[in-house]
């Protein structure tokens, strides 16, 4: 068996456990790498263990033996398909093949068309039986084409152009898309040779840079990153997801402009590049967050520590609930009873959207950032979407928390079975969806809505509702980080990498991105040289005073216009590094792309006298805190893996246009040790010679963690940053 024992897992834990002051580096990054594999072999035996067993139901998928090799890959697709909730992915990306069309002696085409077209019929037909056509993309394409004219033999042999065909319940069909040649002959530009090899008209990267963009991947970098050779076809000759999808996001037009982060608005007009459109972030004309007024700090009185409670669901089958958008429930305890037996609503229309108000029980306030819906024994009464807002006194308004669809499908759960979840992670046991957002704020009721419901017009219901969030006592604030806890290995699947009692795993030494970030020489210094004033900054610097260009402590509520990245995310933190105020605080949804997730600052109106060859000096303070439970630090190593910052600059030639200097340039990394608490560091970079002109058009310090952390396993806290100008 390729199978580890459980006892030998549990032994390899307590030998790779906890670290201590005398772990050598090796030591601790051989450990590293050890509790990263474990964690990747428990989720994949998981699945594994999941895929072998009777917890899919695979009897709706149609079999029968005129599919041939191609049947049983896209059978396989279909199951682990069936898996993606607890694999917890929202894309796959699937290969399937069938051989045998290298026919050179003999015209072999007709029982492969058969076996091809049998064994989409039955995977086409599962998948609109389980609702997940819509979502769902094929494309068919060969590694190259055949020759028009037949050889000696019958058969054909290898050519250049082909055709692809696609299919997919969002795919906008009926349509060839691209130049088909209009004549089949050597009359066609695109024949050549005798035989009838045709030129391609539409590059491969055309018909992939519509599918990416319809996955989510914008941006002229992004999409270069994805496709490599991209940058060698004339963009309007790509298509977007407009060309090839019913619903799309991407005008075909945009193909007209230079767009670096895909927010639609041309580079040389965009004064904030890379701001997250995607995440539905309000953005001014300019295509960045629109600036708010930094008021005066100010020191919050004193309160009293209390503890703050992580919960699977804020309600329970105590909790009060109203009737939304029905006649009467059917079954009123099953929505909040821990088990899988039955909630439901009988339905009428007049009433509105099925759903209801919900009081816990506790009357303690409660933040929910999770809602996770288990499939009853009716399928087809299951929701596929649903809104979720707050409030705090019965006469206040509700505020919206989140309103998403639910990719629900025909999987059912058996009546009465014990769902055992934490506050953490579902019962990966049960069929369910899970959805996270991000909220802050907290409530004393809910109101719970499902606007749409899967195939049913008389009835609601679902297994159990579970609201994921956190218990907040009266007066309780986020603590400050303290040292770590530790303990000891456990033989219990791991939900996310165990990046404590030890750190968190290392990724590449210096950086995430595939562009190499020049890095200053300078030595890192503890204090601020003084520096006497020149009269290209006399303007902007009071004369023998400090030349700061950046000073931020956060005290200011709206931190959200800071993040940068997908799947990030900068909420206030409290206290700040002096224990009174506020401080930054970055986590990130998403695994990091090719640039780290950062918390994004402008160097404002300071940046006008700047120069290539001038050095800046940055101080802040820092910590990385365990993502589920803020108390627990996470060590990182010094020069490799912990927290530092970078500079995203872009200078023009204000006469001519053309780029000056354009990049990332990465501050040194801190050699010292990180330590489990507020970490002072301080860095040195010089800005390129290259940057000789007047006029900045980006000039952005980010703070990111350093590493490549797993998505929502480290936070990233920041106060007190400071950026000076050492000299001239």
């Amino acid at each position: 068996s390729s199978l580890i024992h459980e006892d030998m897992v549990s032994v390899i834990k307590e030998l790779n456990g906890i670290s201590d002051l005398d772990s050598s580096v090796y030591g601790e990054t051989w450990s590293d790498n050890v509790h990263q594999m474990i964690y990747e072999y428990e989720q994949e035996k998981i699945v594994y263990e999941a895929l072998n067993s009777n917890q899919f139901d695979m009897s709706k998928y149609p079999t029968n033996s005129e599919t041939g090799e191609i049947g049983s890959h896209f059978y396989a697709v279909a199951k682990t398909m069936q898996s993606r909730t607890l694999r917890r992915v929202n894309r796959d990306i699937f290969y399937v093949h069938q051989r045998g069309f290298d026919d050179h002696f003999k015209d072999l085409l007709k029982p492969k068309f058969q076996q091809g077209n049998a064994a989409m019929t039955n995977f086409v037909n599962w998948a609109k039986a389980e609702g997940l056509w819509n979502s769902t993309v094929i494309i068919a394409s060969s590694d190259f084409g055949r020759t028009i004219n037949p050889n000696n033999g019958g058969g054909t042999d290898h050519a250049w152009g082909g055709n692809y065909f696609m299919a997919g319940g969002a795919v906008r069909g009926g349509q060839i898309v691209g130049e088909y040649p209009k004549q089949l002959s050597n009359k066609s530009p695109y024949w050549i040779g005798r035989r009838g090899r045709m030129i391609p008209s539409t590059s491969n990267d055309a018909i992939w840079n519509g599918i990416a963009t319809w996955m989510g991947v914008k941006g002229d970098t992004d999409l270069n990153f994805v496709l490599p050779t991209r940058p060698n076809f004339p963009k309007c000759d790509l298509f977007t997801d407009e060309d090839l999808f019913k619903e799309w996001s991407v005008p075909h037009a945009s193909c007209l402009i230079d767009d670096e982060d895909g927010d639609t608005i041309a580079d040389e007009n965009d004064v904030c590049p890379e701001t997250e459109y995607w995440m539905g972030v309000d953005i001014d004309t300019y295509g960045c967050n629109a600036p708010t007024p930094e008021p005066a700090p100010t020191t919050p009185a004193p309160t009293e520590t209390r503890v703050a409670t992580d919960v699977a669901n804020v309600l329970d089958s105590q909790s009060e609930l109203v009737l939304l958008g029905g006649s009467r429930f059917n079954s009123r305890l099953g929505f909040f009873d821990r088990t899988t037996s039955r909630g439901q609503i009988v339905m009428n229309a007049d009433f509105g959207k099925p759903g209801f108000i919900a009081t816990p029980s506790h009357g303690i306030d409660s933040i929910v950032h999770g809602i996770r819906v288990y499939m009853s024994d009716r399928s087809n009464q299951s929701p596929t979407s649903f809104k979720l807002e707050g409030r705090n006194n019965r006469a206040d308004g509700w505020i919206l928390i989140s309103e998403r669809s639910l990719d629900m499908s025909n999987e059912q759960n058996a009546q009465g079975q014990p769902i055992t979840s934490t506050p953490y992670r579902p019962d990966l046991t049960k069929k369910h969806r899970e959805v996270l957002f991000h909220n802050v704020d907290s409530y004393k009721q809910y109101r719970i809505t499902f606007p749409t419901i899967r195939n049913s017009n008389s009835y609601f219901s679902v297994a159990e509702l579970e609201l994921v969030g956190r218990l907040i006592p009266e007066g309780w604030t986020p603590p400050p980080s303290h040292a770590p806890t530790t303990a000891g290995p456990t033989n219990t699947p791991t939900a996310i990498p165990t990046t404590y009692p030890t750190h968190a795993p290392t990724a590449a030494p210096t950086t995430a991105s595939p562009t190499p970030f020049p890095t200053s020489a300078a030595p890192t210094i503890s204090t601020i040289p003084s520096s006497s004033p020149t009269s290209r900054c006399d303007s902007i610097f009071e004369a023998g005073t400090e030349k700061v260009v950046r000073n931020n402590g956060f005290e200011y509520s709206n931190l959200s216009r800071l993040r940068f990245g997908e799947g990030a995310t900068v909420v206030p933190y409290i206290p700040g590094a002096d224990g009174t105020g506020q401080a930054a605080m970055l986590y990130y949804s998403k695994a990091p792309g090719h640039h780290l997730p950062a918390i994004r600052m402008g160097v404002n109106h300071a940046n006008a006298c700047l120069r290539g060859g001038m050095r800046l000096q940055l101080s802040y303070k820092v910590q990385l805190l365990y993502y589920y439970d803020e108390t627990i630090g996470i060590t990182c190593i010094a020069g490799q893996t912990c927290p530092t910052a970078r500079l995203r600059y872009r200078q023009d030639d204000p006469v001519t246009g053309e780029q000056l200097c354009n990049g990332w340039l990465q501050f040194s990394r801190s050699e010292t040790e990180f330590l489990h608490d507020w970490n002072e560091k301080n860095e040195i970079i010089t800005i390129p010679s290259s940057c000789t002109g007047t006029k900045w058009r980006w000039f952005l310090l980010d703070l990111t963690s350093g590493s490549n952390y797993p998505a929502l396993t480290t936070k990233m806290v920041v106060d007190d940053v400071k950026l000076v100008l050492l000299d001239d």
